[in-house]
């Protein structure tokens, strides 16, 4: 069967095309080819390769409900990770060309857990050194890397809070789910010294360069990991931009890396930090109210507009979406990485 041509439109009317096997889906398609559009889980529990098809036909793999709705099916949204063509096909996405990229992704390397910590009600904080005779670790802060549950192939892919390093050193921030598989290998068999194959970097959430314009952001539970480490990077580097860190959780049993955060926030002059939660006793000290609720107060007070870096849950980046449109803030400014939690 002839393979299908797919046309992949951007939000300023830019494209990339390429071509796509039957049975093969969009994503995996364009990284045959050396094109990495927007994707994280790549297994239809994220929306981060959300896109709408305007040309041409397709068939639609099992999708998370939140990930993707029926009423945005019936709109002809996809999953481009699900999505596999029964025709040549136009697709449009919520993104800017430059946030395409078309270098190769990571390789494969060995590493070992030196830190397993629960630092709060449902993380998880997993430590790894690289064991392979080399120390390097290639990141721009944003990416994600796949991690290998030992003895098996399944993956999970998770952003890690550190950055480029030449120390092998790899500090993740993961969520544990009730009969998650990583979860489950991480409260069952998962003990300091064992071996986990990493590969990566992928993915190209990352700090883009704006002048002086001030930087916030927004993250939910372990959306921290991505926007902690372009926090870190900025001190690294010496990077002047003022920014804020807004970190949301539920309840307060669900915060976590408070001293860090507050560490950080004395070493750095330019930096911010706002942890809010929602459903907060009357003990909690921290910012009390939904961490878009506090955010949309502090944008309409502001007298810049500034850029913001969104990693969290579908439904807070979408409501803060919202709370930008209502101050003026372009989509233009806007950077993201959606997510749902990999079972």
């Amino acid at each position: 069967m002839a393979n299908h041509q797919i046309k992949v439109i951007t939000e300023e009317g830019e494209s990339v095309s390429f071509d796509c096997a039957p049975d093969e889906d969009i994503i995996s398609a364009a990284i045959r080819q050396s094109i990495f559009l927007m994707s994280s889980c790549r297994e239809g529990g994220c929306a981060t390769c959300k896109g709408t098809c305007t040309a041409g036909d397709y068939e639609h793999g099992k999708v998370s409900a939140q990930a993707l709705p029926q009423e945005e099916q019936e709109e002809d949204m996809v999953l481009l990770c699900r999505c596999y063509p029964t025709e040549d096909m136009e697709v449009e996405v919520p993104y800017t060309f430059d946030r395409i990229a078309y270098s190769e992704e990571g390789k494969e390397f060995s590493t070992k857990i030196v830190e397993l910590e629960n630092v709060s009600s449902n993380v998880v904080k997993l430590c790894l050194n690289r064991s392979d005779g080399e120390n390097q670790i290639k990141l721009d802060s944003g990416q994600y890397y796949d991690l290998e549950i030992p003895g098996t192939e399944i993956t999970r892919s998770y952003s890690p809070a550190n950055i480029a390093n030449n120390e092998g050193e790899m500090e993740f921030l993961i969520r544990v789910l009730d009969d998650g598989k990583f979860s489950n290998f991480l409260k069952n068999g998962a003990a300091v010294g064992q071996s986990i194959k990493v590969k990566g970097p992928s993915g190209i959430f990352g700090l883009v360069a704006d002048g002086f314009t001030p930087r916030y952001f927004v993250a939910g539970g372990t959306g921290l990991a991505p926007v902690l480490s372009m926090v870190r990077f900025m001190k690294e580097w010496g990077e002047p931009q003022p920014c804020t860190l807004y970190f949301g959780s539920t309840y307060e049993e669900e915060v976590f890396y408070i001293d860090e955060l507050n560490k950080l926030a004395a070493e750095m002059d330019n930096l911010t930090v706002k942890i809010c939660v929602w459903k907060a006793s009357d003990s909690w000290v921290g910012e009390k109210g939904s961490v878009v609720d506090i955010l949309k107060q502090d944008l309409q007070a502001a007298s810049a507009k500034p850029d913001l870096y969104l990693c969290g849950p579908p439904g807070m980046v979408d409501a803060t979406y919202a709370a930008c449109e209502e101050v003026g803030i372009s989509k233009e400014k806007i950077y993201l990485e959606k997510f749902l939690p990999s079972m």
